[in-house]
């Protein structure tokens, strides 16, 4: 109940407290000077030796990203916090806190992936087979689409490891970059405490 409160309040602050404009921006280019800071929500989808689907809402700037994934039933079920080289996950049905190096449990493709990569990639820039840091990276087929044709920004991504025949795909819905800072740090030690 404590997790619920401490997460409704601060989406409520953080909805209260920005004004929520959205940057159109010329041309499609996300490399703008006004851009501090990009929301979202989207989807994953892994088959393989877990096979499953779940939401997930995200803020990021251009070094940190906070994820909060649900399951089918809308129940907070993951929160994620990555950094350009650390990652945290926090359970929240088993209670259960993960570092960078146990979190390939919970998102295999993190494993391979630098954090950094996938920050950039729900900003919209591209991932390419170079930048997965794995020996066997031949093995790891990335590929990346568009929802709407006419957009430059990447907004599906999909991990296929051939040598495990696994596949996972992050697939967003939609993304607004915003002027506003956001002091993601600050989110994560208030859920913790």
């Amino acid at each position: 109940m404590r997790i619920f409160l401490c997460i409704f309040f601060l989406l409520n602050l953080y909805n209260c407290a920005s004004t929520n404009e959205e940057i159109i921006i010329p041309g499609n280019e996300i490399n703008s000077k006004h851009i501090k800071s990009c929301t979202g929500r989207g989807s994953i989808t892994s088959i393989g030796s877990i096979n499953g689907r779940l939401s997930y809402n995200f803020m990021s700037q251009n070094d940190s990203l906070f994820c909060q994934f649900q399951d089918f039933l809308g129940r907070k079920v993951l929160l994620l916090w990555l950094t350009q080289d650390s990652i945290d996950a926090w359970n929240l049905i088993d209670n259960k806190k993960y570092n960078y190096s146990d979190v390939s449990s919970i998102i295999p493709i993190l494993s391979v992936l630098n954090p950094n990569y996938l920050i950039k990639f729900l900003w919209g820039q591209e991932i390419t087979s170079n930048q997965i840091n794995n020996p066997n990276h031949a093995n790891i087929e990335v590929k990346l689409g568009r929802n709407n044709k006419n957009n430059s920004i990447i907004d599906k991504a999909t991990f296929i490891d051939k040598s495990n025949r696994q596949e996972f795909s992050i697939k967003i819905d939609s993304r607004v970059f915003n002027e506003n800072y956001l002091d993601l740090k600050k989110y994560w030690k208030i859920i913790l405490s």
